[in-house]
């Protein structure tokens, strides 16, 4: 097994494994949808012996820095476009703050003072939750589909795929906020993200990008 094989391996695993201890420290909500966008692409990875199919692959460093620049420049201002009038965002952190239990990407702010809290959350989604679905959707998923299809129907009909799962969150927001948070996941996350993904058959740029626009928009908003 090679050295970027057993990373991706021993990645999922430790990301898998720290979703009850994490669950139970903040009393949050245990997120399965996560073990199931982790359990996929390990279970690929450890059978196919080759982490490309997830998409977990180097990139040289100019194209990574190019390509996460324009992804999260898309992902800011497409927010940009939505949040200031909407306020579509914010509701959907306030849901998540008030829901019981939390959702525990963001119950971190709820359990400690500032600082600290955007330090875990940043942390902690970035290498079990967002990476989680990056790697199924952005990685697995879309290396599937670009073997099938071309390209752009890869990237929207992975997009749309990502929407599905998202559409439990449009029950605790109002119907203008919820349609909004629906083109904002698929165009924003999905589709820029899928583009990422797809020129570089890499998982980094849009891991990095949504993970960084996400604890942007918290401190902003919070």
């Amino acid at each position: 097994m090679k050295k970027i094989e057993t990373i991706c391996i021993t990645w999922c695993l430790l990301a898998i494994c720290s979703l009850y201890p994490v669950t139970q420290f903040l009393g949050g909500a245990f997120p399965i949808f996560t073990v199931i966008w982790l359990l996929v692409p390990l279970i690929v990875v450890v059978i196919s012996q080759d982490a490309r199919e997830v998409g977990f692959r180097s990139i040289p460093r100019d194209e990574f820095l190019r390509v996460a620049a324009i992804n999260l420049v898309g992902l800011l201002v497409i927010t940009l476009l939505i949040e200031p009038w909407s306020h579509t965002y914010q509701m959907l952190l306030e849901a998540a703050f008030v829901s019981q239990p939390p959702d525990t990407t963001f119950a971190w702010l709820i359990e400690f003072d500032r600082a600290p809290a955007l330090t875990a959350m940043l942390v902690y989604s970035g290498l079990v939750t967002m990476f989680g679905e990056e790697l199924f959707f952005r990685g697995w998923l879309l290396q599937q589909m670009k073997k099938r299809w071309r390209v752009g129907w890869a990237i929207g009909v992975q997009a749309t795929l990502f929407v599905i799962p998202n559409l439990l969150v449009t029950l605790m927001l109002p119907s203008l906020q919820s349609i909004l948070y629906v083109v904002y996941s698929w165009l924003a996350v999905g589709v820029v993200g899928g583009w990422s993904a797809a020129r570089t058959d890499s998982i980094w740029p849009s891991l990095v990008s949504v993970t960084l626009a996400n604890f942007l928009f918290v401190i902003l908003i919070v």
